[in-house]
């Protein structure tokens, strides 16, 4: 859900670059000529499709981690179709946050790189509190768990990217190879793609998805293993929220073949 829901988004935006209404050209090339309609087009153009594109990431987001930690009162696992409603109906609280932390990422990145490459491991839990700590601010709660034990948390993400990488160049090269047989030349790092390049590139997006499913499951076993070890340090912290059908019960439970700390002093 979560993959396919990221990614189909970024497909349509892929075909239409490829059509021709690429937004990363757009600010540029009005700034050049000094167009300052057009720089306000493009800079209206640009959060649209930001604020788009995040709101339906928000949803698949939400409704994946709800997938793999809901469950309803009979404790059997929720389907897809409550894990959209799920989504839905944490858009109001997860998507400014989304937003802002795109926004912090993009300049980071734009920083040399570094700074982004900081960001992102910082801030990518983010999402977790919003959905189970309310009234927590998900920004500091994320730059608190990734760095409390933060030798483990970046060995668990460099796994994760690690794999992401390795599965992306693949598929990269596998499209790369389509590209050549239909159209004679690879399409990479190509600027101006025509539409045949953009539908490509589309479907390579959409094939991709599982990328996605990969990060949510991998920082949702690391985010509850975080939330476990504070609870045995704190077994207060967790108690007032966690319960019976709660997909806390879940994402904050001891963590399996781990005696608790009640159970290490018996």
């Amino acid at each position: 859900m979560t993959g396919l829901v990221v990614a189909l988004p970024l497909a349509l935006v892929e075909l239409a670059r490829s059509a021709g209404y690429s937004v990363g050209t757009l600010l540029p090339d009005a700034l050049a000529i000094g167009d300052a309609t057009g720089v306000l087009v493009a800079i209206a153009v640009s959060a649209a499709v930001l604020v788009v594109v995040c709101t339906v990431a928000a949803v698949g987001w939400a409704g994946g981690i709800h997938l793999l930690t809901g469950s309803d009162t009979a404790g059997k696992p929720v389907g897809v179709k409550d894990a959209f409603r799920h989504g839905l109906g944490r858009l109001p609280s997860l998507v400014p946050w989304t937003l802002g932390v795109a926004v912090l990422l993009v300049a980071g990145l734009a920083a040399f790189v570094v700074p982004g490459l900081y960001v992102l491991f910082a801030l990518s839990l983010f999402s977790f509190p919003v959905l189970f700590e309310p009234g927590a601010n998900p920004l500091r709660r994320s730059f608190a768990l990734t760095h409390t034990r933060g030798a483990g948390v970046l060995a668990r993400f460099g796994v994760l990217a690690v794999v992401a990488v390795v599965f992306e160049s693949a598929l990269s090269l596998f499209f790369a190879g389509v590209s050549w047989v239909l159209l004679g030349r690879t399409g990479l790092g190509a600027s101006g793609h025509g539409l045949s390049d953009g539908v490509i590139d589309a479907v390579h997006t959409v094939v991709g998805a599982p990328v996605w499913a990969l990060l949510v499951t991998g920082l949702t076993v690391t985010y509850a293993e975080l939330r476990a070890q504070e609870s045995e340090k704190d077994p207060e912290r967790n108690a007032p929220t966690a319960g019976r059908g709660s997909p806390l019960t879940a994402a904050t439970g001891p963590v399996p073949g781990r005696p608790t700390r009640t159970e290490e002093r018996t």
